[in-house]
């Protein structure tokens, strides 16, 4: 079985998975997450007990990792994403859904950032992250899971460790996606991987 045949079974096998959580239809684009790669993250969400989520790039996976928390009863996640209306929608979303004391989105443009790496050596706006990301921790604790789906593919997405590497909860992993497949995999930030 070639490997596109095989990336399409289990983005069939994930939209069966993820079925509970297909309330309402959402928009799915070719930016989104692979279904198969969404639920290896919700996965690891629900298996590892993650509570307090920061992704980088939003989207309708957003709304449904926002549902997934709402159902379990507790979690908290926030969203970090460059683009308006990309952002103006999920922020609408999650409004009409009534996710919102579990979700929250927030815009942050692109700008010159001294950790980027691409070459237009943009990432998030910086303080606008920092500002936002410290009063998330202050709030529910430190990060035990970062999703890094943005901005951009490759090295735009460097900054993610070095700028949030101190709110991190040692051990706890940062999912990337990969920019060929929208595949999602687990590294592990500050520390030995941890079972819980």
């Amino acid at each position: 079985m070639d490997d596109s045949l095989a990336r399409e079974l289990a983005d069939l096998s994930a939209l069966q998975r993820l079925g509970s959580l297909n309330t309402e239809y959402l928009p799915w684009t070719s930016g989104d997450l692979r279904p198969a790669a969404l639920v290896a993250v919700m996965d690891e969400i629900v298996l590892g007990a993650r509570t307090v989520l920061v992704e980088l790039g939003c989207g309708s996976s957003s709304v449904l990792l926002a549902r997934l928390l709402s159902q379990r009863g507790f979690g908290h996640l926030l969203s970090i994403e460059h683009d308006e209306r990309t952002a103006a929608f999920v922020a609408s979303q999650l409004r009409r859904e009534g996710l919102g004391s579990v979700a929250r989105v927030v815009h942050a443009p692109l700008s010159r950032h001294p950790a980027a790496l691409s070459r237009h050596g943009q990432w998030y706006a910086p303080q606008q992250v920092h500002d936002e990301v410290l009063g998330y921790v202050d709030r529910f604790g430190l990060v035990d899971l970062l999703l890094v789906d943005g901005p951009g593919f490759g090295d735009s997405r460097y900054p993610a460790l070095p700028v949030l590497r101190a709110v991190l909860a040692p051990g706890r992993p940062c999912w990337r996606t990969t920019s060929i497949a929208r595949t999602s995999r687990p590294c592990w930030c500050g520390g030995p991987r941890s079972s819980g």
